[in-house]
């Protein structure tokens, strides 16, 4: 069991996310930055599909009945027991231990993951929270989390992996929509440097700078998936994050690759954001050499 103590400003259960309910409008929610997400389960040795934490705002404090290795991603995190420790690293925390995990101001989520990964029951396949359909709420001071059970024991800590480089550049891949586009505006926008809008959230990333005009005439809703970047009327993008809508009307100009999500939804409002044109081949390449990675985290153990 977790105890928590101290909860941060939100935090949320959340894992891979929900899939297969999109015909039901219920979208996958699950980490904001995925791979951060995924480098905590991997340096703590669960599962990719385990569930850990997602922290805004920190202190966020706790303690386990048991001894657990825990591990904090994210960007600017650290991790504090008697010492204080930088994040994406495992460490060894015995029982009753209180820990402390903390994140700098360009932090927009922080990633916890324990050995064992967090046992609340899944609900329609996931222990993601969603909160606008009320799957999960947010986490309390006082409130106790169930853990699986842990493989890894204390020869196991000080394993590490490279922290995300939070560079304010995303690779991006063209479309589905861009041929809908005046000539000229594909380009444009890869060209641009936009601005991270005060009202962004886990829904989308709203992005100001200059406007690309959108297309004339109706566009039919059809399914959205995170990381496509719509374009409203007003000509300002939106990137579609973790609690996306299910289906959209906006044309998507181009849809930021998967390994790249969470550079997005970790910047802040005020900061610069640039996009990097990539095709389907260097998007699978640079999923398949994350995935080695955390493989090889899980190895090494």
């Amino acid at each position: 069991m977790i105890r928590i103590s101290e909860s941060g400003v939100r935090s949320t259960v959340q894992d891979r996310g929900r899939f297969g309910h999109l015909r039901s409008g219920v979208p996958p929610a699950g980490a904001a930055d995925p791979h951060a997400l995924a480098a905590a389960n991997a340096l703590v040795g669960n599962r990719a599909d385990a569930a850990g934490i997602e922290i805004i705002g920190t202190p966020f404090r706790f303690t386990c009945d048991d001894s657990r290795l825990v591990a904090v991603t994210g960007r600017d995190v650290s991790l504090a027991t008697r010492t204080r420790l930088d994040g994406w690293g495992s460490v060894f925390v015995r029982a009753g231990q209180m820990v402390t995990v903390h994140s700098g101001e360009r932090t927009r989520f922080a990633y916890l993951a324990l050995s064992g990964g967090i046992a609340t029951p899944a609900v329609l396949g996931s222990r993601a929270t969603y909160l606008p359909a009320g799957l999960g709420a947010p986490l309390r001071a006082g409130d106790t989390l169930p853990l699986g059970e842990a493989d890894a024991g204390p020869e196991d800590a000080g394993r590490l992996i490279a922290p995300t480089t939070y560079d304010g550049r995303a690779r991006a891949m063209a479309g589905p929509h861009d041929d809908r586009f005046e000539a000229g505006a594909l380009e444009r926008f890869f060209a641009a440097t936009y601005v991270i809008d005060a009202a962004s959230d886990r829904q989308g990333t709203r992005l100001g700078g200059a406007p690309i005009a959108s297309p004339a005439g109706e566009l039919q809703s059809c399914g959205v998936v995170a990381g496509a970047v719509q374009v409203p009327r007003g000509g300002a993008p939106i990137v579609l994050l973790a609690d996306h809508q299910t289906t959209g009307g906006y044309p998507v100009i181009a849809t930021v690759i998967a390994v790249d999500l969470g550079k997005v939804a970790q910047r802040m409002p005020g900061e610069s954001l640039r996009f990097y044109r990539v095709e389907r081949d260097e998007a699978l390449d640079a999923l398949r050499a994350e995935r080695r990675a955390l493989d090889g985290v899980r190895i090494s153990a």
